[in-house]
This record gives C-alpha cells, structure tokens and sequence, in this order.
C-alpha cells in the first residue's frame, strides 16, 4: 500500500505546481466570501487534484506496470482511495489553519469553537465521500480522457454552483447569515446531526470503493 501511494505521488510530480494555485484561489476566495467556506473549498480542491493520478496513469500507462507489482487489484484502488483521503484530510488541516490568516483581511470574520471546528471536518469529510462516490467509479471505468467529462467536469460544475449560487443566495436574502446559522444548529445538535453525517459518508465511501473495486476487477489493458 506504502509502495502504490509512494508511486502515485511520483507520477503526479508534474502536477504539484497546482498547489501553489490552490493556496491562492483559497485565500483569495475565504477574502471575498469569508473564513467560513475555507474547510469545504479546500476539500472540494485537493479532492479534484487528487484526479491528476488517473491522467498521469493514461499519460504514463501507468495501469500495466501495477499489474506487474505484488498487489491485487483491490489493493490499487484502495491506495488511490487512500490517497484521495489523505489529501482531502491535508485539505481540511489546510481549511482550518488558513482561517485565522484570512480573518485578519476578510470583510466577513468568524472565530469557531471546538464544536464548530468539529462540524466543518465532519462535514469535509461528507463532501469528500460525495465527491468520491461521483467521480471515481466513472474514472476507474473509463478512464481520465473519456471519463473525465462525467467523472470530473460535470460533477465539479454542478458542485460549483450550488455552492455559488448557495453563497449567493445567503448574501441576497439572509445577509450571509443563512450558512452562520445552520452551522449554529448543527452545532446545537452535534451528536445527532454529525452522528449522522459520519454515518452516511462512511456509507457513501462504501459503495464507491465498492462499485470502483468492482469496475477495476473486470477492466482489461
């Protein structure tokens, strides 16, 4: 596992001059919207560079040197799960630490309390598990070139805007209120809600790795 995750962030060398724009487009975006949308952007944008691995195996047919190693099949799609998790769990850390900076310079402030900090990650994590049951069981499938329209473009349109037009919608009628206080309820109600979001991502999880190690079983190269 240590070896798969090793060699797809070895392939995606490449590709690491993206962070860079990441940590721009997160602060520019937590001065604009606030502190507040830094945990699920930062999320949203170190899961779709996770994708890089899937061009950079196409590029690189990188597909049939893993059959060549000691690992079942499972075992590679595991690792890539692994490794989109470990970048959104980076995202969310990232979310958290940038929130005090952007503070210093947003028009629109907010300091969390722990409970609150709790139902951002929680909530990283749910979107990081959405994410993951519509993007890469359609990767595994067809791979990045012929997926990348329905397994990326399509799904990170529709997931920008509604958070836009969220955003949008909480400035115009609720005076940016509207994510405050639903953060305030959940925040209120932290066992059940969060409870239950755990519970559904891990279910969401499931059934993607599932349907991924499904596809990648019977896949030929």
């Amino acid at each position: 596992m240590i070896r798969l995750l090793k060699l797809y962030w070895s392939a995606m060398k490449g590709c690491r001059v993206k962070l860079l724009l990441i940590l721009v487009t997160l602060f520019g975006t937590g001065w604009i919207f606030g502190s507040i949308v830094l945990v699920p952007l930062a999320v949203y944008l170190l899961f779709s560079f996770s994708t890089n691995s899937f061009f950079m195996d196409e590029k690189g047919e990188l597909n049939r040197l893993y059959l060549t190693l000691p690992v079942s099949r499972r075992r590679v799609v595991s690792a890539r799960y692994l490794l989109a998790l470990l970048l959104s769990a980076a995202g969310i850390a990232l979310g958290l630490i940038l929130m005090p900076l952007v503070n210093l310079v947003s028009r629109s402030k907010w300091y969390p309390d722990l409970r609150w900090v709790l139902a951002l990650v929680l909530f990283g994590f749910f979107l990081h598990a959405l994410m993951s049951l519509f993007i890469y069981p359609v990767l595994f499938w067809r791979g990045y070139q012929k997926g990348k329209i329905w397994g990326i473009y399509i799904p990170v349109i529709l997931l920008a805007a509604v958070f836009i037009a969220v955003m949008e919608y909480d400035i115009l009628i609720y005076g940016g209120t509207l994510v405050f206080d639903l953060l305030v309820y959940i925040s209120e109600h932290v066992l059940t809600v969060l409870g239950g979001m755990f519970a559904l991502s891990i279910l969401l999880l499931a059934a993607s790795w599932t349907l991924s190690a499904r596809i990648y079983a019977r896949k030929e190269f």
